[in-house]
Formats: C-alpha cells, structure tokens, sequence
C-alpha cells in the first residue's frame, strides 16, 4: 500500500471505516473538503473495524468511524497513535426515521418504541418540537458504546415482553438482525450535517491542519477598471474621496482577518494574515464578501489572488500567480 502521507499533494489522509452504505454516504460529503483525501475501509460487521483501522492506520492523520459501536471497538481494542472520531446522531436523523417508521410499517397512534444510542432529552425535544404526543418510548439505558447482541436483547425484550410496537436502532446491524426477527424498526441515519460535524472535528485534530493554522496567507486585490472609474469623478476632491472609500472597504474587510493592509499605488491593495483565520472567516474558503461588498457600496468590481506558503516569498508568489489568473478569468 502507498504510503500516503508521503504525498501531501492530495491532501490529509483520513482513513472512513464503516458499512457501505454510511461510507459511500460518507464520501459524497467529504467532497466538500478539498483538504482531505479520504481512504475508505468498508466492513461487514463491526467485529472487523479494529483490524480495518489498524490496517490503514500508519497511512492516514486521523480516522472517521460511522458511529459509537464501531468507534468503541476500535478504541477498546486497538493502541493507535492518530486521532479517531466518529458520526454523531442528532434529532434531524431521528425525524427521517420516525417518518420513514410510519410510512414503512403501518403503524397507528399512539405505538411504543424502543431505542437506542439516542439519548431521552435529544428524542422527547425532538417529538415537543414537532407536537408527537402519542408515543411512548423506552430507552437503552446500558453503556453508550454497547456491543451489537446487548442491543438486539434490549429491543428484542421490550417487543416481546413489553407490548413494544417497533425500534429505532443507530446501528444498521441491529435494524438487519431486528428485521430478520420480525420487529418493526428502523435505522437512525446521520444525515449530512452530522456528517459535516464530524468532518470539521476531524479536520481540527490533524497535525496537518495544526501546523497550517500559522501559515502566512497574501491577498493581492486589483481594482478593475480602475482609471475608467477615477475618469467618472468630476473633481480631483471627488477622486480623493473615492480612493478613501476604496481603502476603507478594503480596511474593513481585512480588520474582519486580523491581518495587515497597505495600498501598493494606483489600483493594487495587498493584506496578509494567518492562514487559521482565513479559513475560519471565510467558511472553508466557500466566501468572500469583499468584492460584493465592494460592487455594492462603490460600483467597483475587484480581482482577488490568494496564496498560502510556508514563507512570505512564497505565499507571495503563489497570490500573485492566482491573480493573474483571476484577472484573465
């Protein structure tokens, strides 16, 4: 197997351990961190998460586990020396279950659930929230990183013994087995925000990603069209003006990134700052309200280069190259 830190290129390896329905789930969501390059590890059961996670272990920064079941297994038993998180649940996967639980079996109110991994404050908040006054639910009340047999026994007991109507269940190896035994249920699916969560925690604890925060990231901004906008202004009181306004816009944006701003002349602004708070302040480099701002405060449209390095001289380099190409673009 390659070894992937090696090529930093691609970006931070995190290996994505789980069944393959949550993993390809998994996949489509990490497209939204170019930072990332995921390694995905499929299992059947969650007995083979350990030996996945130590298998892909020495290639990956930090490891992402579909849920509490497999994560305790590899915790319990494995000495990794990586970051390891898992997907949480939260109420939004809940309303989709329920819905679907409804829909699927049939079921009438008032019924009676059991479930697990979520925990009674999250649920009963949930069903205020949507006014569900007509079921009653029972919860697991064992350990939070129960193994797979003490869940199926849990909602297995309450079906039979308790007059239970049907499950909700985190992990898709118990809804498989329940279902297999005839009991209504469903699997609590993260949904895409969980997911993103998870995600950004893990992103968080890369070494990668530590030693990125302190980077130096360069803006290099170019007023478009500049002189034909100086051209438009009557008086040189007005031209002054003008270019104040454009270097408090500028001010502003770059106050709003802790950084350093000074005007090269003419048309040509350059800022800089870290590379943590840039990331922070613009979501994930997913937006820059600058230029909007810009067009709607002064009819101006700007050309923005951005570079990250681990110098100066480099960072500068690779902002002024990215606004030759945003100017071309």
């Amino acid at each position: 197997m390659p070894n992937y830190k090696e090529n930093p290129a691609k970006g931070i390896p995190i290996g994505i351990i789980g069944p393959d329905a949550l993993v390809k789930k998994i996949m489509k969501v990490i497209q939204n961190f170019p930072s990332f390059y995921p390694i995905p590890q499929v299992y059947g059961v969650e007995d083979e998460a350990p030996g996945l996670a130590e298998a892909v272990a020495a290639e990956v920064e930090v490891l992402l586990l579909s849920g509490p079941m497999p994560y305790r297994r590899v915790r319990e038993e494995t000495h990794l020396n990586v970051p390891i998180h898992y997907v949480p649940l939260t109420d939004t996967g809940l309303f989709r279950a329920l819905y679907r639980l409804k829909n699927r079996h049939g079921l009438m109110n008032p019924f009676q659930l059991s479930i697990d991994t979520l925990s009674k404050p999250m649920v009963e908040n949930a069903f205020k929230e949507i006014e569900e006054t007509s079921v009653t639910s029972v919860y697991f009340d064992g350990s939070p990183y129960a193994s797979r047999e003490e869940l199926i026994r849990f909602h297995t007991d309450h079906y039979e013994n308790s007059h239970g109507h049907a499950a909700l269940t985190a992990e898709e190896s118990v809804s498989i087995a329940l279902t297999d035994l005839g009991i209504p249920n469903e699997w609590v699916v993260p949904t895409d925000q969980n997911i993103t969560v998870a995600l950004e925690r893990a992103l968080l604890s890369t070494e990668t990603r530590k030693s990125k925060e302190s980077q130096i990231v360069v803006g290099m901004v170019n007023v478009d069209n500049f002189g034909k906008s100086v051209q438009q202004h009557s008086s040189e009181h007005e031209v002054q003006k003008f270019k104040l306004d454009i270097h408090r816009t500028l001010l502003d944006y770059v106050e709003s990134l802790d950084g350093y701003l000074t005007h090269m002349g003419g048309d040509e602004y350059l800022f800089f700052t870290t590379r943590g708070i840039f990331e922070r302040e613009t979501g994930g480099y997913k937006s820059i309200p600058l230029a909007r701002n810009a067009n709607k405060r002064l009819g101006l449209t700007l050309s923005m280069g951005i570079g990250f390095g681990r110098s100066a001289n480099e960072a500068g380099t690779h902002a002024r190259n990215a606004l030759r190409k945003s100017k071309e673009a």
